[in-house]
């Protein structure tokens, strides 16, 4: 028994002596976890913001977020739009945008320079046909004015002369006009001249004359019938015809009386009507000439026909504006003396402008008159501006080799500058309308690896996704070579925020 509790203690012994405890590592291996994880949280942390909208994230394909969203996004069906909340639109701040049109880099590689210029067939200087000082000047160089508002005020002794000629001509109109009406009375009552008393005289020669032919007739035709050599009917005829011319002489005689009287009663002859009326024509024509003067001068109808005393006269006028438009040209100032004809403004009408295109001659064969011509900026790279070729210069220049072409074209919101610089494209050698869609590259965001924008829709709240292939960035925008029309509606502004609201409400497409 002793011998086998020896061998026992023994074992226990040795067993002692190889199995001491070792130190306790789980510790160790928890702190080495959390310390992974935060590094891997603030990587991933770093990574997102770092790309500002180019980070990478799956496109869903319909992502519906609502009230009672989980953080758990719904795909149900593979049309590629998201959906978010109608509050969210405006709490995002979404910017939506058209689409814009640039021109391709075949066509702008072909393209040539130009300026903008007003178009010089609707300029309109703004003339005094006055001289005088300026009182005031109230139009702004570069200020749009409309038609018929005041520009200055000028002060002039011409234009005062001007109206007291009107007065003097109205009293004198007046006068012939009352002296022609009297003499035309006097006509009126008593039309006998002394051409008329010759008429009546002349008359009375012929019927007397008519009678004693008659008497005699009638003497030799009774001592026929007497012998029987005629009829008592042809006597009785005789006789018939001198009873007739005396009643003509008669009646002669009277008419003749009465234009003898009237004649020497009437003080009004015939040529005296006829001077009263040229006097009466001279006088209105005269009248009618410095009212038009005054019309002329700048004085309203209104005005000009109220003037009827000379405590009417004014010294002062207005300078209104000619057109609608934008003054392009002041060169005076209040209190100058300005000489009558002086062009003192202008006034342009910038609805429409020129662009002076410098072609080479290599490139005249592709310019035609009448052509189409598209011109871009870059002051707005997104926009074309479509016009018509109007005119080629027949001369070269000899230092550019090149020669003028005008371009006309609409100028919509007056966003083409006077001396502006542009490009141009002409339709004639198909260049004008080789154009491509561009967006700003705010609009631009990653995912899945690809690049897409937000297209919108119908629904304020509702956004297609759409992949586009893009060229290169110029000035902060891409041309669209692939996945977007000119005109479509995007997202610009707030593009990034809408992909983050995604990324936020979506966690499982990281």
């Amino acid at each position: 028994m002793t011998e086998e509790n020896n061998e026992e203690f023994n074992k226990e012994t040795e067993m002692g002596e190889n199995s001491k405890p070792t130190p306790n590592r789980k510790p160790l291996y928890i702190a080495l976890s959390v310390i992974g994880v935060v590094l891997a949280g603030v990587l991933l942390f770093w990574y997102l913001g770092s790309r500002e909208g180019g980070n990478a994230v799956p496109a869903p394909r319909t992502v519906t977020f609502d009230d009672n969203s989980t953080g758990q996004a719904t795909e149900t069906t593979a049309e590629q739009t998201v959906t978010i909340l109608p509050d969210q639109v405006e709490k995002i701040g979404l910017k939506i945008e058209t689409v814009g049109e640039t021109l391709s880099s075949e066509a702008m590689d072909g393209a040539s320079t130009g300026v903008v210029q007003s178009n010089a067939y609707k300029e309109t200087p703004v003339i005094s046909l006055l001289g005088g000082v300026l009182r005031s000047v109230s139009g702004e160089l570069g200020q749009y004015v409309g038609k018929g508002q005041t520009l200055a005020v000028i002060f002039s002794d011409e234009l005062a002369a001007s109206q007291s000629r009107y007065l003097a001509l109205q009293t004198d109109a007046q006068a012939a006009r009352q002296n022609y009406d009297r003499t035309a009375k006097l006509v009126k009552i008593s039309p006998v001249s002394n051409t008329d008393v010759d008429q009546m005289l002349a008359r009375l020669k012929t019927v007397q004359a008519e009678l004693e032919e008659n008497r005699k007739r009638h003497d030799r035709t009774l001592k026929l019938l007497e012998i029987g050599a005629v009829s008592r009917e042809e006597f009785e005829q005789a006789t018939t015809k001198v009873r007739a011319s005396e009643a003509d002489v008669e009646e002669a005689k009277k008419r003749f009386d009465r234009a003898v009287k009237v004649a020497e009663i009437n003080p009004v002859s015939r040529n005296e009507f006829e001077q009263a009326a040229v006097k009466r024509q001279t006088a209105e024509s005269d009248l009618a000439t410095a009212k038009q003067r005054l019309l002329l001068l700048g004085l309203s109808p209104q005005k000009v026909n109220s003037l009827r005393s000379p405590s009417q006269i004014t010294s002062e006028i207005a300078l209104i504006a000619p057109i609608s438009g934008t003054i392009t040209k002041r060169d005076v100032n209040a209190g100058e003396v300005v000489e009558a004809n002086k062009e003192l403004m202008r006034v342009t009408n910038l609805a429409s402008v020129w662009v002076i295109a410098q072609v080479f001659e290599k490139d005249l064969s592709s310019v035609r008159d009448g052509s189409g011509a598209s011109v871009t900026t870059g002051a707005y790279p997104d926009r074309l501006f479509r016009g018509h070729v109007t005119y080629i210069d027949p001369n070269i220049s000899p230092e550019t080799r090149t020669a003028q072409v005008r371009v006309e074209l609409d100028n919509p919101g007056q966003v083409l500058k006077i001396g502006m610089y542009v490009n141009v494209a002409f339709g004639a050698g198909g260049m004008a309308e080789r154009t491509m869609p561009m967006i700003p590259s705010s609009a631009v965001q990653n995912m899945n690896d690809k690049q897409v924008v937000f297209v919108a829709t119908d629904k304020p709240n509702v956004f297609n996704i759409k992949p586009v292939r893009l060229g290169k960035e110029n000035n902060g925008r891409f041309v669209v070579l692939e996945g977007l029309n000119v005109g479509d509606k995007i997202v610009t502004d707030g593009s990034f925020l809408l992909r983050a609201e995604i990324l936020k409400k979506d966690p499982t497409h990281h």
